[in-house]
């Protein structure tokens, strides 16, 4: 006999629910676009001027040291020739202006061209809820299965591989250091060694602060596509999806009939095992 299912889910629940989903469907849809955007765009520039302001600021705090090597490195000197670094706060401005501002403003710039492209098409286009309660309750469901593989498919940015490119853009000046002073002789030993050390760090310690910041820039970068909690969207659409069985008599029979299909054939296997055992 047919027993609707318990569920918090209301009939009056319906449309705001379903406006709901169609307003999520189509910001998923442009957020998963402006990942795959906005996400690489960003990163690239974010490790151009990440670069320049790291070389501003060993500029800054290591001077002459580090600037003769620093001078023979293609093209990066000329760049980095104007920048302030009269004190540690012109470095640090430097710093936040060029490696994070700009890029967030330029990723700003296409979530705004994306989200007018977006009202564009969407603004005479609607998508009413018709049919009977089990019609409209299927609807949902499909909808909210809808919402939910898109929120999954939103990928997750990894910042390793831009961070192991400047790690080793910004050791190519000890590089140079090292070979110069190794040209020097064997009375170098000492110097050799501590261009060593330095490239060391470079490789291994700045690689880790790299990645923070990285980390810091792709979760504010992530803020243009906010799309909320993965397991919210199945939430709901188990709620959904349970509500639908309570008023649609036909769906609830063909899920009892697939449910004793499965019994009986676990039952069959569970016979046929000792009987395999046996033999």
């Amino acid at each position: 006999m047919f027993t609707k299912a318990k569920t918090t889910f209301l009939s009056k629940d319906m449309q705001p629910t379903w406006e709901f989903l169609v307003k999520r469907e189509r910001r998923l849809r442009r957020n998963k676009l402006l990942c795959r955007i906005i996400q690489p765009v960003g990163g690239l520039i974010f490790l151009f001027n990440l670069l320049l302001a790291t070389c501003n600021a060993v500029l800054f705090f290591l001077g002459d040291t580090f600037a003769e090597f620093f001078a023979a490195v293609p093209v990066l000197p000329g760049l980095v020739e104007g920048f302030p670094r009269g004190s540690s706060g012109q470095v640090l401005g430097v710093f936040l202006w060029f490696a994070y501002l700009i890029p967030l403003a330029v990723c700003g710039l296409i979530f705004g061209v994306l989200l007018l492209l977006d009202f564009l098409k969407y603004k005479d286009v609607k998508e009413p809820l018709q049919g009977t309660e089990a019609e409209c309750a299927k609807a949902l469901v499909n909808k909210a299965e809808t919402v939910y593989d898109l929120r999954k498919k939103i990928p997750t940015w990894s910042v390793y591989l831009e961070t192991g490119i400047i790690t080793a853009l910004t050791a190519v000046p000890l590089v140079i250091g090292l070979i110069r002073v190794a040209g020097e002789g064997t009375g170098a030993v000492l110097q050799i060694a501590l261009y060593c050390l330095a490239l060391i760090v470079v490789l291994f310690v700045f690689f880790w602060v790299y990645a923070l910041l990285f980390k810091a820039f792709s979760l504010l970068n992530s803020l243009y596509y906010l799309s909320g909690d993965e397991w919210d969207y199945y939430q709901l659409y188990q709620r959904l999806d349970a509500y639908w069985e309570s008023v649609d008599e036909e769906e609830f029979s063909r899920r009892e009939e697939k449910l004793r299909r499965q019994r009986e054939e676990k039952a069959r296997r569970r016979r046929r095992k000792p009987s395999e055992e046996n033999q």
